[in-house]
């Protein structure tokens, strides 16, 4: 996998976000977890394109207003100690209309508080919106180290 540029959606309603669930591949073994709705920016497309894009392939809604810029994310990966890549991911904060339901690409669509989030969302990258949510900040570094235990 080459370098990974993302653009992610949050999308707030009654103090909750929108999660939908996917599978990767983390430290040898595919598992169930939860993100933030987004995914790859596209050759030749704009930030708010791709998070308006994902946002409705993945959930079936339609973003009202322009996204806000809240954070970015800069991270590497490592595999057995050597980086595999990098990334940047954008967060956006946007309203969107409709009531989310999961599409092909996901495996569901759930609400979560941020009591929720800081218990369920434990996968490596997740620890930049972890710390978003307490205390702000709008740039962080991640390092994802995989495979370290893996033969």
């Amino acid at each position: 996998m080459g370098d990974f540029l993302g653009a992610f959606a949050l999308v707030e309603r009654s103090q909750r976000y929108l999660f939908v669930q996917n599978e990767r591949e983390i430290d040898g073994r595919v598992q169930r977890v939860w993100d933030l709705p987004g995914g790859r920016v596209e050759a030749g497309e704009m930030l708010h394109d791709a998070v308006r894009r994902e946002l409705v392939e993945e959930t079936g809604l339609e973003m009202v207003s322009a996204p806000e810029f809240v954070f970015v994310q800069e991270g590497e990966r490592e595999v057995r100690g050597k980086r595999a890549y990098a990334w940047r991911s954008f967060f956006f904060r946007v309203e969107a209309v409709g009531e989310p339901a999961a599409d092909n690409e996901v495996l569901d669509v759930r609400w979560m508080s941020p009591t929720q989030v800081a218990q369920e969302c434990d996968a490596p990258y997740h620890d930049s919106f972890r710390q978003w949510l307490q205390r702000g900040g709008n740039y962080f570094v991640s390092r994802w180290r995989d495979g370290d235990d893996v033969a």
